[in-house]
């Protein structure tokens, strides 16, 4: 049990002590004890926006994505330069979902502190939210730059590769995703997916079996199956996919495959009429 500071020490002494004992607590996940820590530091040093910056990072990741983004707020009201309250923001306003103004922010932050891979990620990201696929590309390619391990930035950027329609490099960056790490079920399902686009239903039906065999529980992998088998007019399939799809996901999947232009060739089918439209 950590033992609280002095209370004969200097108030910015204390401080200090405070934020090192909140730094260890978010360091092995105790987020409410560390959040404790960054507020009575507050209380003693009201003006130190590093402190109003790991307090933002640390209610994030509480999942207090409102109060974060006030956080750093305050952080940046002190320090308007500072490029990582500026990155914390734009990655709270992700969470909520404001992903224009998460993209706006974490523009701001790689250009005050362009050597932060998790910057340049989470703008990123943002950007295959908006569909700005091409700026997506260049982030992650400045992200892979500063972090050539990170097989989650080589799988995003084969999503927006794959936006732009260029399958080929898609598969390429994907594969080298897969290189460093081979039993991601995602990376495998969106390998799947760009398979479905070039036509190559057998290769897609792999992709998707082999993300099964790493996770069963994968509603994703087995509404990919089913695309492909649909594609390549293979009804019954479709339907046994289909079906254990809906035993994992009851909701989403039987709203998205009434609008998904992949099953137009087997939409008619009496069979899949029923399955689609039988109550959950």
């Amino acid at each position: 049990m950590s033992v609280s500071p002095d209370i004969t020490l200097p108030k910015l002494t204390r401080a200090k002590l405070l934020r090192g004992q909140g730094d260890a607590l978010y360091a092995i996940g105790r987020y409410d004890d560390s959040l404790a820590r960054f507020q009575e530091a507050l209380t003693l040093n009201h003006d130190d926006y590093e402190v109003w910056t790991l307090q933002g990072f640390c209610l994030a990741a509480l999942k207090q994505f409102e109060a974060s983004v006030e956080s750093f707020n305050q952080a940046i009201a002190r320090r308007p330069n500072y490029g990582l309250a500026w990155h914390g923001k734009g990655h709270a306003l992700a969470k909520l979902s404001h992903f224009e103004e998460a993209a706006t922010h974490l523009a701001r932050a790689v250009q005050l502190t362009p050597k932060d891979n998790k910057a340049w990620y989470n703008l990123g990201t943002a950007q295959n939210q908006l569909r700005r696929y091409q700026e997506a590309v260049v982030s992650f390619e400045r992200s892979l730059q500063l972090n050539p391990h990170d097989h989650r930035a080589r799988y995003n950027q084969g999503v927006a590769l794959g936006g732009l329609q260029r399958y080929d490099e898609a598969l390429q960056v994907l594969q080298q995703a897969l290189d460093q790490r081979p039993g991601a079920h995602y990376i495998w399902n969106q390998r799947g997916t760009v398979l479905i686009q070039m036509g190559r239903y057998d290769e897609a039906i792999h992709s998707f079996d082999t993300s099964l065999s790493y996770q069963a529980q994968n509603p994703n992998a087995w509404y990919g199956k089913a695309r492909a088998y649909a594609m390549a007019g293979a009804v019954e399939q479709t339907l046994k996919n289909l079906y254990r799809t809906f035993v994992l996901s009851p909701y989403v999947y039987r709203v998205m495959v009434k609008i998904d232009a992949h099953f137009d060739g087997v939409r008619d089918d009496p069979q899949f009429q029923r399955l689609v439209d039988a109550e959950p």
